[in-house]
């Protein structure tokens, strides 16, 4: 748990104290700091010094707070009952950068319920900014930043996440189309460069191929569908070709913003020539015969081309037969973007889903508490307390049923919510996941075994799938399968 810091006591400590005992020193209070931005930090304590020397100016302080999930950082935070501070210490910046900061962290600070006070310190310059009451960057001098200080009442919350809920920030086209399409959200640094290389290749006048690819939770969605927005808003004729089925979110983009969207299965139906930009999303499951032609149609009519897919979320085994990341990546001329930073899912439900699926990983210093486990002998009792949770608000998930032969699975599946194919691309706070008898594990990788007829989508892809569009919170259900029990119990106990 984070603990609040005294700077001069950081600065003291940085420069009598060995390398490594500082660094434990700072571990101690979970801090995050360079050691550059020691000397930023001793630069600025001495200027406000001069002012002011209380030491108290200098208590109360979060040093290199990261909000969960997000990656969101902030040099220094101080909590008050009337207001809060945010201080960001910089070594050289441009008056764009430090105005784009302020900017970004007033949005990811305007949660608190508090009143929220923003300054930027440059050391080179000895300068300190904030913005006016028109958003204009305008130089302060440091006394009043002083005052301010002094006048603060100290409120140090009991955990400094509980002040920031990651779900207030992770806005997705589908979930949040709202705020989606009012440009209520941030891309991170990395989705940042890949837009703007992107936007750069989009201007050249031949046929652009690019692939955002990446895993679960690194916000290649929104990044794609980001970059569709601003060409739309630009007045390009844009295209989104969904491979999967279309939801919620798609129809208000179709019936309220004007897009253009359609599923993979009506690709015939449309003229590719109209347009400059086409996005294939979820493109991992499109079928050989359609990204031909797609590519065909791009080449000749000089369509911009942008493949947004995680090749881990396959349903068929067709679909990895296919190997589609190998024939995008062998596209000539494609340039490959891959997001690596996790952003939407929960670190810990994230470990616990790959521990699930392979039994060799060991996990360590590991927090269950978004993760719950609940076992059930009999099938009945499982589907009442099912019924439950979707009154209280859990997203329950079935697994896509097969349209020719029965399968197990089909008795647990509850009448009115979505199946593993229609959340595609989609995400939701707290969701239910079913693991039944049929689950197993085969040297070390969970499968499943003794179904009367070869499922036609895959058990175990599914719940894959249906795992990792959780947010916040995941519930497991087992129904009368004591190693499934066994092996979650040992992930959410560390044992």
């Amino acid at each position: 748990m984070m603990k609040s810091i005294n700077l001069l006591s950081i600065v003291q400590a940085y420069n009598s104290l060995t390398p490594l005992l500082f660094r434990k020193y700072l571990d101690y209070f979970n801090a995050n700091v360079r050691d550059g931005e020691v000397e930023d930090i001793e630069k600025f304590i001495f200027q406000l010094s001069q002012f002011n020397p209380r030491i108290n100016i200098f208590d109360n302080y979060y040093l290199g707070y990261t909000i969960p999930q997000i990656g969101k950082e902030f040099d220094l935070l101080r909590f008050g009952n009337n207001y809060s501070l945010n201080l960001e210490i910089k070594r050289e910046s441009t008056f764009e950068k430090v105005k784009k900061q302020i900017l970004r962290n007033r949005y990811y600070l305007s949660f608190l319920k508090s009143e929220i006070h923003i300054y930027s310190y440059i050391s080179n310059d000895n300068k300190l900014y904030c913005l006016d009451d028109n958003d204009n960057l305008v130089e302060k001098e440091l006394k009043q930043l002083i005052q301010l200080i002094h006048n603060q009442e100290i409120s140090n919350p009991s955990s400094i996440n509980d002040c920031f809920n990651p779900s207030n920030y992770l806005v997705s086209p589908f979930n949040s189309t709202e705020s989606f399409m009012k440009g209520k959200y941030f891309l991170t640094h990395q989705q940042e460069d890949i837009k703007r290389t992107v936007n750069l290749s989009l201007q050249k006048i031949d046929a652009t191929f690019i692939s955002i690819c990446g895993k679960a939770g690194t916000g290649k969605t929104l990044l794609a569908y980001d970059i569709v927005k601003e060409q739309h808003t630009k007045g390009f004729k844009t295209l989104v070709i969904h491979c999967g089925i279309l939801n919620e979110g798609h129809d208000i983009l179709i019936n309220e913003f004007a897009w253009d969207i359609i599923a993979i299965r009506h690709l015939n139906n449309i003229t590719l020539q109209d347009y400059s930009l086409i996005l294939i999303d979820e493109a991992q499951r499109i079928y050989p015969n359609q990204l031909n032609q797609i590519i065909k149609d791009a080449k000749n009519y000089n369509i911009n081309c942008i493949f947004s897919y995680d090749q881990l979320q396959w349903l068929r085994k067709m679909e990895l037969k296919n190997n589609i990341d190998r024939r995008i990546v062998e596209i000539p001329t494609i340039t490959t973007y891959e997001l690596t930073e996790k952003i939407r899912t929960n670190k810990e439900i994230a470990m616990f889903i790959k521990g699930l699926f392979d039994r060799s990983k060991v996990l360590h210093n590991f927090d269950s508490s978004n993760i719950e486990i609940n076992y059930f002998r009999r099938l009945q009792e499982a589907l009442g307390f099912m019924g439950n949770l979707h009154e209280m608000g859990w997203k329950i998930i079935n697994l896509t049923p097969s349209s020719v032969d029965p399968h197990p699975y089909d008795k647990y599946i509850v009448r009115g919510q979505k199946n593993a194919h229609g959340v595609i691309g989609q995400e939701f706070e707290k969701v239910v996941s079913v693991i039944d008898p049929y689950y197993v594990y085969v040297n070390n990788k969970l499968s499943v075994q003794g179904y009367t007829y070869s499922p036609y989508y895959d058990p175990v892809q599914m719940l894959y799938q249906i795992m990792t569009r959780t947010r916040s919170k995941l519930k497991v259900i087992i129904i009368n399968n004591p190693i499934l029990l066994e092996r979650c119990l040992e992930l959410t106990n560390g044992k």
